[in-house]
């Protein structure tokens, strides 16, 4: 049986520079600089010109909380553990596993499905990384590669929108700037206004007022849904943020509206949303449902159930509720 290395036997003198730890933990740059501002997983020397320098115990340390993460681990459990804790974890982890036959096989990753979640994780830690370093140019770079990863519906769905709120609470709880909160909207609204444009319209397709009520005026959350619905052959007609109910009923009239997507987010209290919500229902044909989401939501639920609006909690049941909604209009004119 191969014995592994003894934790005082690894060096810990700084002499590795960041692109040849990538190379032997399997991370990313920009993953290993995000996971060291975000969680503190290793603390690096710094050369006389300022560049990382990491010890062969770093390496491991690095090494092991990505082993871990794959199999399942939450990164803000393992971050703080220490190197022999973690061999622990890996170890005891490796042990669910049928195929490791020997020790010497306790660092290969043991979890062999989809790595959906574990990347999605990953993408959002070093955008958010982008961000609290300025780096515009790198996150337009993440926002494109993740784009190319997975579907688009996915990518709203386990990237971009866990982003939104992550970038909103952290502004709120005063670990972003406005700054860096202003700098993410700007390229995240014109990343997600892009999207909606890749489709081509024949006329035919159904439509749908996209927008946001008076008061709240982020409205990224409805860019984002203007982008999802383009992919099930709906026509988006968005109006922007900070819409009054009753211009959205007359433009829900004069398009032929299907469908209205409202998208709340904050504040979540502003009391004009039970009002607009209110109107938009009373004045809207009772044949055109309003969809409800956003991260506000949460707040008016005993409204929106006594309104009789839909509320999807995810995207993808936004999605199932649409396309239900356009086969059923379709029997109906149909039958």
């Amino acid at each position: 049986m191969a014995t592994l290395e003894t934790i005082s036997s690894i060096d810990t003198s700084a002499r590795h520079p960041i692109r040849l730890v990538a190379n032997r933990t399997g991370l990313t740059v920009d993953l290993i600089r995000a996971w060291e501002k975000r969680y503190h997983v290793v603390d690096p020397a710094r050369s006389d010109t300022m560049r990382r320098l990491y010890s062969d115990y770093d390496i491991e340390r690095l090494r092991l909380i990505r082993i871990a993460k794959q199999n399942g681990r939450r990164l803000v459990d393992v971050a703080p553990l220490t190197l022999e804790e973690l061999r622990d974890v890996v170890s005891e982890d490796s042990r669910y596993d049928s195929t490791t036959d020997n020790q010497a096989e306790v660092y290969r990753p043991s979890w062999t499905g989809p790595l959906e979640a574990t990347d999605a994780r990953d993408d959002i830690d070093a955008m958010l990384f982008a961000i609290q370093t300025m780096d515009q140019h790198r996150f337009d770079q993440l926002l494109q590669e993740g784009l190319v990863k997975q579907s688009l519906p996915s990518y709203l769905e386990t990237v971009i929108g866990p982003l939104l709120r992550e970038i909103g609470e952290s502004t709120r709880l005063g670990k972003l700037r406005i700054a860096h909160e202003h700098m993410a909207t700007a390229h995240l609204r014109t990343f997600i206004g892009a999207l909606r444009f890749r489709e081509t319209y024949t006329g035919g397709e159904p439509k749908i007022v996209i927008t946001t009520p008076t008061g709240q005026l982020h409205e990224l959350g409805a860019l984002m849904i203007a982008a999802l619905v383009s992919v099930d052959g709906w026509l988006p007609v968005y109006l922007g943020p900070n819409t009054p109910a009753d211009e959205i009923v007359a433009c829900a009239i004069q398009s032929g509206a299907r469908a209205v997507s409202l998208s709340l987010t904050y504040p979540a209290d502003d009391p004009r949303i039970a009002t607009e919500l209110t109107r938009l229902r009373s004045q809207l044909d009772g044949k055109i449902p309003v969809f409800v989401g956003g991260a506000a939501t949460a707040h008016h639920q005993e409204l929106i159930s006594r309104l009789g609006l839909e509320y999807p909690p995810t995207l993808n049941g936004l999605r199932h509720s649409l396309n239900a909604l356009r086969d059923r209009q379709f029997k109906e004119q149909t039958a």
